[in-house]
């Protein structure tokens, strides 16, 4: 969770802003609050979403299916407007950590609670696929665990972003690793998509890791389709339920009801099915929401009024709201601890600045229509500034090289290795030469310049080269079994900076984040009131450095949060 920004408006519909969660591939995430006192999170469609025609209409009949979906383990839509400037959404929101988080921060989870998440997670999926729904992007971080179960997020949403304008400029929305057969060849998805999902989910909160392991986009794909699935972490009597989900063909999966039979009387009812470590965590999480709500409750409306009322009532008085518990998507990484908002962040507004100031102020943004506010929107005014929320302090710091997500590694070892024995060769004849000139230092010099200069670049070839991995836990940069993690919520602005040779991933860091200190094994240098964290320009030649550099951009679009500055670039 982050404070808003200052371009951030105050308001979207009737909901009031309390801070911004992160962002995805569909825009912006806020957590709200209502007139009446409910939380919820707000989506923001894009800008280039919105003027969409074809999206808007897939939003539109996607948020009524949606709005029928009922059970007892789904989050639901409470409130939308799909003709607003920016079309948005509004979802039951609840304090728990993502499954993601959850397991990466805590291990498997005991076969008692895996057999309850399947259980919720069946029957939740069965209230999705009997309101003509199909999930299509079902993972870990879309999985919240709750105090009395788990429950599924964002369910029909992706369907109207996929074949949007979005997907044009080559951002892969979705996790590769739980995507069934059917999605990745492009072929026919319904239901049973979802149950193949469903089954690397579980195994996945069963192990620690999925079914297909980890790697690139294109290795995940190869492997759903023609590997066979790693069930080697699981007891027997879970290899023999999750199994059948993971069947190439659709026809030979299980429905989400003969999963239900399967499983049996096991359900995730009652206060003690998640292990201790998790129920803390949801119990901090529940008294830091308490605490950030009522700190933005009293900052003052635009306008200058002051907002009372005291305390939260319930969501009854909200116009179209559902009663009950609310849950909605959290922040990932950079939201309430251990929660993940859109695993694949893209920037929701590129030319936000955070409150307060940037080292280098940013360029002016070229949206020509930045000034303007959506109509149902209300811009936030610049003055005064409110006392920030309290947001927790435990939000993991670990950027975990096992996440999925694209690797980065600079090149030139044989260059290097071509430029020592050269250099050798020199020193060897200035050395000869300092024999036959008694007398003259220069030689000398020059034997100890060209020595050294070998020794450098022999030491660039033996050593491993840099690697970047970008993910939705953070930046990750290694050598040698050493790193440097940043993870999303210390980064305030990301970006690509520099031409040729001299470009560099730039980070810049937020004021809670701690120095990132010069390291013999991963020097940084400052730019710009930034950090240069990672050369580009040190990929390999001009080709090479140009393809790379595309896919570094399109990393920190899916998976920066909103802090990817494409102005930069």
């Amino acid at each position: 969770m982050q404070p808003l920004l200052a371009s951030d408006p105050a308001k979207v519909g009737d909901y009031r802003l309390l801070a911004r969660i992160g962002g995805g591939a569909m825009g912006a995430v806020y957590l709200a609050r209502s007139r009446g006192g409910r939380v919820v999170a707000i989506k923001v469609a894009r800008p280039e979403l919105a003027e969409d025609a074809e999206f808007r209409e897939r939003f539109r009949r996607e948020v009524d299916m949606a709005r029928s979906v009922g059970g007892f383990w789904t989050a639901a839509v409470v409130d939308a407007e799909p003709d607003a400037e920016q079309p948005w959404l509004a979802t039951e929101y609840g304090p728990g950590p993502t499954l993601h988080s959850a397991v990466s921060d805590h291990g498997a989870l005991p076969e008692p609670t895996v057999r309850s998440l399947a259980a919720g997670l069946a029957e939740a999926l069965s209230a999705i696929h009997r309101a003509g729904l199909v999930h299509r992007d079902l993972k870990p971080g879309n999985v919240l665990l709750g105090p009395d179960g788990p429950r599924v997020i964002d369910f029909g949403i992706s369907r109207a972003v996929t074949n949007s304008a979005l997907t044009a400029t080559g951002i892969f929305l979705g996790t590769p690793g739980y995507f069934s057969p059917e999605q990745t060849t492009g072929s026919d998805v319904g239901p049973p998509s979802d149950v193949f999902s469903l089954g690397a989910v579980l195994v996945f909160a069963a192990g620690a890791a999925g079914p297909f392991g980890s790697g690139s986009a294109p290795v995940m794909l190869y492997r759903v389709v023609h590997n066979h699935p790693d069930l080697s972490a699981l007891s027997p009597g879970l290899r023999s339920l999750l199994g059948p989900c993971l069947a190439k063909e659709p026809a030979e999966r299980p429905t989400p009801d003969q999963l239900l039979d399967a499983i049996g009387a096991t359900s995730p009812q009652g206060d003690n099915w998640l292990p201790p470590a998790i129920s803390a965590v949801i119990n901090e999480h529940t008294t830091q929401l308490k605490q950030a709500s009522e700190a933005a409750f009293e900052m003052p409306l635009p306008g200058g009024a002051a907002q009372n009322g005291g305390t939260a009532q319930s969501s009854a008085a909200h116009q179209g709201g559902n009663r009950g518990t609310a849950f909605a998507q959290p922040p990932g990484g950079q939201a309430v601890p251990g929660s993940a908002a859109f695993q694949a962040g893209t920037p929701s507004n590129p030319g936000s600045r955070p409150r307060g100031d940037w080292s280098a102020a940013p360029p002016q943004s070229r949206n020509p229509n930045a000034g303007a506010a959506p109509a149902a929107q209300t811009k936030r005014p610049p003055a005064p500034k409110a006392p920030e929320p309290s947001f927790p302090s435990s939000v993991p710091r670990k950027v975990s090289a096992n996440t999925p997500g694209p690797v980065f590694v600079t090149g030139g070892r044989g260059g290097a290795l071509l430029w020592a024995v050269l250099m050798f060769v020199v020193a060897a004849g200035a050395y000869t030469l300092g024999d036959e000139v008694a007398g003259n230092p220069v030689p000398t010099l020059a034997f100890l310049l060209f020595f050294v200069s070998g020794l450098l670049s022999l030491a660039k070839a033996v050593l491993p080269g840099l690697r970047l991995k970008v993910n939705t836990d953070g930046l990750r940069i290694s050598r040698a079994g050493l790193a440097r993690e940043i993870p999303w919520h210390e980064v305030r602005r990301v970006g690509i900076v520099g031409k040729g040779k001299r470009q560099a991933l730039t980070v810049w860091l937020a004021e809670h984040a701690p120095p990132q200190r010069w390291h013999a094994w991963h020097p940084v240098r400052r730019m710009h009131g930034g950090v240069q964290m990672f050369p580009l320009g040190a990929t390999g030649g001009p080709i090479t450095r140009r393809q790379e550099t595309h896919r570094v951009r399109e990393a920190l679009q899916q998976y920066g949060r909103g802090t990817y500055d494409r102005r930069l670039s």
